[in-house]
């Protein structure tokens, strides 16, 4: 079945970005008509091909009123999860254009929402819906979902549409309610206050005097933070995220004890792509190829290793340290340079595109003389998950 679903998803796709607008009618109509509810090993891919192809066609297909209709009956009264899904996510890049029939679904939604005797999934799904009209209108009763005696799902669903609200007053309400907030919603939390600059700034202060913890942001998280294209909260970021020469030494002595330990290098392996896939690769392959190949160090000494794992910018490989770029825009931009030629220069920055840029553009280039990688992934691993990575790199 999940072969056959991935099939007719990628069929779809390729209908709903090039498909003529009958095809993809028909195949709406289809997939929603009631008389096939329990047919959804097709419907909901269907609907989820079309949905992702329909975000990449060059001219929005418009859905007549009858089609929104049948979606939106569809996400209200189908009760398998996937299709109340898909059919959201249509509508989703489609909107409802009916006033009518719009402001009858979100007021159905709102009722869902508040119905504690529904189940978590309708109510999750009832909160999502209402990202079709205006989040910031529904702050208020949102609001009031971040708390421990919601379900986790309802939470995380709040944040999601909430976070489509524009402002900051939801991530102030965030930071406000972060002592009640569990793990998993905190995780998610961190998400909205990371979307946009003025959220990033919130989340910095609130870090910088105490009320969040630098811990609470992933690794992940925090090397995104440190490479944002805004100078100013990036280095504030930056600040808050490494450490001096005598905090790394601290560290480092803490984690003496992995090197004592015997490693699993199919273990080591897992927290090799969970913590270090995203910038590095092994042997070429395995990962982002942003940082040095981790295929290189199988000869290092463990402890040689490990105390560049946890100081990354003990010792920068050549070619791979940060340089910032002050265009005559006066934009700024950072990263590593990866080519270059007489008339221009290439940097690399992860998760991001490789951006060439004329060295008529540029006002001054500056090396960061810091990695590009930062400290603190020792939040992420213990000593033996050390230790198996440790293993895992010496054995590659």
């Amino acid at each position: 079945i999940p072969a056959y679903a991935s099939m007719v998803q990628r069929l779809t796709f390729m209908v709903g970005t090039g498909g003529k607008p009958e095809e993809v009618y028909n195949l709406i109509e289809k997939a929603t008509f009631p008389g096939v509810a329990k047919q959804t090993a097709w419907q909901a891919p269907i609907l989820e091909g079309l949905s992702q192809g329909l975000k990449s066609r060059k001219l929005l297909l418009a859905l007549s009123p009858k089609l929104q209709q049948m979606l939106v009956r569809t996400f209200f009264e189908n009760n398998a999860a996937e299709m109340s899904a898909a059919s959201l996510h249509v509508l989703k890049v489609n909107g409802i254009t009916e006033t009518a029939l719009k402001s009858q679904s979100i007021a159905k939604a709102l009722i869902i929402m508040n119905d504690t005797s529904q189940q978590e999934r309708k109510r999750a799904s009832a909160i999502d819906f209402l990202s079709l009209g205006d989040p910031s209108a529904y702050i208020d009763g949102l609001e009031k979902f971040l708390v421990p005696r919601e379900r986790p799902a309802v939470q995380l669903a709040a944040l999601r549409t909430l976070n489509l609200a524009s402002g900051v007053v939801v991530s102030d309400y965030i930071i406000e309610q972060w002592p009640v907030l569990t793990p998993e919603i905190r995780e998610a939390a961190i998400g909205t206050l990371i979307s946009k600059p003025e959220r990033i700034n919130l989340l910095l202060t609130a870090i910088e005097t105490g009320k969040i913890k630098a811990s609470s942001v992933s690794f992940n998280s925090s090397v995104g933070l440190m490479q944002l294209p805004d100078s100013t909260l990036r280095n504030r970021a930056r600040v808050i995220f490494t450490r001096d020469k005598e905090e790394g030494k601290k560290v480092n002595k803490q984690y003496q004890l992995a090197l004592e330990l015997k490693g699993n290098p199919l273990k080591g392996k897992e927290v090799y792509t969970q913590n270090c896939a995203i910038c590095h690769q092994v042997r070429g392959k395995m990962g982002v190829a942003f940082g040095p190949d981790l295929g290189t160090i199988h000869n290092w000494v463990k402890e040689d290793i490990m105390a560049n794992v946890l100081d990354p910018s003990l010792s920068i490989s050549s070619g791979f340290d940060l340089w910032n770029i002050e265009l005559n825009t006066g934009e700024t931009v950072q990263g590593v340079i990866v080519s270059e030629t007489p008339a221009a220069l290439t940097l690399r920055n992860n998760g991001k595109m490789d951006r060439t840029i004329s060295r008529q553009e540029v006002k001054s280039l500056a090396a960061a003389n810091i990695s590009a990688m930062p400290s603190g992934l020792e939040k992420n691993i213990n000593h033996q998950q050390m230790a198996d990575l440790l293993s895992f790199l010496r054995q590659n």
